[in-house]
């Protein structure tokens, strides 16, 4: 115990006789064991090292040796669960503050392919920011590298430092929390200098806040990762961080991997490759030799030479001689035999099994190398690929047009490559048949995402069944009858609905179209223009479809909506209902006024705001296409106008209330002008008149009254406005009468 006291107390020294920009110095010179104890200053007094989450009793932060062990949780060799932090203090811990924290990290056992943090700030509002992560490194002819990747917030990295990384060596990493200017971190790996090659992470935090601890992390999901932590300085400047950590900054460059021996086939990708390490890691340069002669690198200045299609004559004995041009020093790596020869073909990438839907045109292919000239010979259970096209079973790729239970298409493939000098097999796969999910239109406007409604999956298959197509017809030039607006493109596109609500269909190479008032059902995956979902067909792909199953059915009786309904106007919430229930229905607007600049005119293509009384307004749109009401004049006054919901808006615009519009498609869509007055009603008896009538939702209604059917008529209401058609007015003040005559005016 005595012994430990004494270590504390020398750290704490080296501590307050720093620069003053350095917060602290962490030389970790406590007694073996767990942190969060045998970092007590003294009796009575805190840790400087505290539990961060975890319940491991003894705690299993451990300290050996004067480094902080870091283990993955459920790894081997060991397994471990506390997370550690040490506090900032004041003043950094009051205001936002550019810190850096610098390490040395050694790496014994690997993370686990995806990797996770392992390091990290945290803030007032106590969420996790400047992610330090490990990950395994790419070098393919060494095994056993890492990397280091860092984020702002996010549980992955945005950018992954491009060096790889050797086990059992010493690397100084240094992170910059910046919540002042670049609300990111900045990551460097054995650095000279803040100069040196550095990554900044790619998501930003919008609001970091102040950072009250660095913590270090024993995470799950890391494999069997294991570390070690030592010499942690924690500083307002990147030269106190980093210089702090190393004694010197020109450790010499060394080779931590050599490369090893290869043996090769002519046009199978190859690659030799070596690990450096030392300071100034970013910037060392790598001169290849091959039988001591310098070559040149296609990869440019990089620790791996790559051969992309090896010969016989790249056969020789290889060298690389790494360069620290900063502190002029370097390492030459050993020489190794790279030997090309003949052979066999290799796979590189087997084929895969799928399953497909009814009518899809399926490939199923395969990646080999290997000497010229590579054969491919398919099979179909275990015989000819008689089912395929016939032009591709000696190629890399088989296609099988028109998958289906019932045509000896379903089932197991397999392809048998050779060249002069041998052959192989692939794994034998199977295409296999699934139907499309049955659903409602209702179903499918809620397979979004939660903030753009854009569709979550455009690969499933949906089928709708015994939907009526409600978009108008459409008179073509050539007289001819087609069932939507865009007869003049080379695509189709028309809405249907069901009992449910409505959709868009988009029909590639659709010329020929359901006309309104037919039953069909449509199959196929979702999609979306700008925003709009709809069906995403093509006539170039049977296994999309749409079939008419029968004619001349009752059009939807459109569904009368009020201009401002996106704005919680009644029964309509909120965005997301909607979409869910109205876009791509059937809808009317009532009580419609032109633009003044526009009326007198002719209808032509593009979006017209339109407004009512109340001056709301809404966009009606008309597409080129539309030649039925394009060319028509324009009306002051429409007391309805039809049409589909539609939607327009960019995919990531975050305002999606505003993209709402009208989309007619024929001239009965627009009913122009007011309608006529519904004649007289009478009331007799005396009392308190009421007359009830049918009124048309949301349009504004006068009420006049006399003594006689004659007239003279005075108003006696205006502006009355009915959700429903329900129209009903009690006149209180003239009261008592025999007999009461009133007439209705609009609007």
């Amino acid at each position: 115990m005595k012994k430990t006291t004494i270590l504390v107390l020398a750290s704490l020294f080296i501590t307050v006789s720093l620069r003053a920009d350095v917060i602290w110095q962490e030389l970790f010179t406590y007694g073996n064991g767990a942190i969060i104890t045998n970092s007590i200053i003294g009796p009575g007094t805190n840790s400087v090292w505290i539990r961060h989450s975890g319940t491991a009793n003894p705690s299993d932060a451990i300290v050996n040796n004067q480094r902080l062990e870091n283990a993955a949780t459920g790894g081997s060799p060991v397994s471990r669960q506390d997370d550690v932090h040490r506090n900032i203090p004041a003043p950094y811990n009051n205001t936002p503050t550019v810190l850096y924290a610098s390490f040395i990290v050694n790496c014994t056992n690997l993370p686990n392919a995806a990797g996770t943090y392992f390091a990290h700030f945290q803030n007032t509002g106590t969420s996790f920011q400047g992610k330090l992560f490990a990950l395994v490194g790419t070098n393919l002819c060494l095994p056993g590298t890492y990397r280091l990747g860092v984020a702002g917030s996010a549980n992955n990295p945005s950018v992954i430092f491009p060096n790889d990384l050797a086990m059992n060596q010493d690397y100084q990493v240094v992170v910059e929390w910046d919540p002042v200017n670049l609300y990111a971190i900045t990551l460097w790996v054995n650095p000279v200098a803040s100069s040196d090659l550095n990554l900044i992470s790619g998501d930003p935090v919008s609001s970091p806040g102040v950072a009250t601890n660095y913590t270090f992390r024993q995470a799950s999901s890391f494999g069997n990762w294991f570390c070690t932590i030592s010499n942690l300085v924690l500083a307002t400047s990147f030269d106190e961080a980093s210089t702090n950590v190393w004694a010197s900054n020109s450790i010499p460059v060394s080779i931590a991997y050599n490369f090893k021996p290869v043996t090769n086939y002519v046009g199978v990708p190859a690659q030799l490759s070596i690990v450096a390490a030392g300071q100034g890691l970013a910037g060392f340069y790598y001169q290849w030799q091959k039988n001591g002669a310098n070559i040149s690198n296609p990869n440019g200045n990089s620790n791996v030479l790559a051969f992309t299609s090896p010969a016989i004559s790249d056969t020789g004995n290889y060298g690389c001689v790494v360069s620290n041009l900063v502190n002029n020093t370097f390492a030459a790596s050993s020489t190794a035999l790279m030997w090309v020869t003949n052979g066999p073909p290799v796979i590189a990438v087997q084929p895969a099994s799928s399953t497909n839907y009814p009518g899809k045109n399926v490939s199923i292919s395969v990646t080999a190398q290997g000497t010229p000239t590579i054969n491919y010979r398919w099979t179909y259970n275990g015989g000819a690929a008689t089912n395929a096209d016939p032009t591709t079973t000696n190629t890399a790729t088989l296609l099988i047009p028109n998958v289906q239970t019932n045509n000896n298409t379903v089932g197991t493939y397999r392809c048998s490559i050779t060249n002069a000098y041998g052959g192989t097999n692939t794994v034998s796969v199977t295409l296999s048949v699934a139907s499309p999910q049955i659903v409602n239109i209702y179903t499918l406007h809620g397979m979004v995402d939660p903030t753009f409604f854009l569709p979550t999956n455009t690969t499933l298959y949906y089928t709708v069944t015994n939907a009526v197509v409600y978009t108008r017809e459409v008179t073509n030039v050539d007289g001819s009858v087609n069932g939507g607006p865009f007869t003049g493109s080379a695509n189709g596109e028309f809405y249907i609905q069901d009992s449910s609500g409505g959709i868009c269909v988009f029909v590639a190479g659709g010329t020929t179209q359901p006309r309104q008032g037919d039953i069909v059902t449509v199959t196929g995956p979702l999609s979306q223009f700008n925003s709009l979902l709809e069906f995403n067909l093509s006539t170039a792909d049977a296994s999309t479809s749409v079939t008419i199953t029968g004619h001349n059915s009752p059009l939807p009786a459109p569904t009368v909506l009020p201009f401002n309904f996106t704005n919680g106007n009644g029964g309509f919430i909120s965005v997301s209902n909607v979409i869910r229930k109205y876009e791509g229905l059937y809808v009317t607007l009532t009580n419609v006024y032109f633009p003044g600049s526009a009326v007198g005119g002719i209808f032509a293509s593009g979006t017209y705001i339109v407004t009512n009384l109340n001056g709301d307004s809404f966009s009606f749109f008309l597409n080129a296409a539309n030649v039925n009401i394009i060319g028509q004049t324009i009306p002051q006054f429409a007391r309805t106008i039809s049409g589909p919901l539609g939607y327009y808006r960019a995919t990531t615009d975050t305002n999606r209330s505003a993209g709402f519009e009208i989309d007619p498609s024929s001239v009965p869509d627009i009913v122009a002008g007011p309608n006529p007055p519904n004649g007289v009603i009478a009331v007799t008896g005396g009392g308190v008149p009421t007359i009830n009538w049918q009124a048309q939702p949301f349009v504004p209604y006068s009420v006049l009254w006399a003594t006689n059917v004659a007239g003279p008529y005075l108003p006696v209401a205006t502006g009355l406005i009915f959700t429903t058609t329900a129209g009903t007015f009690t006149d209180i003040v003239n009261t008592g009468l025999p007999t009461s005559f009133y007439k209705l005016s609009s609007p």
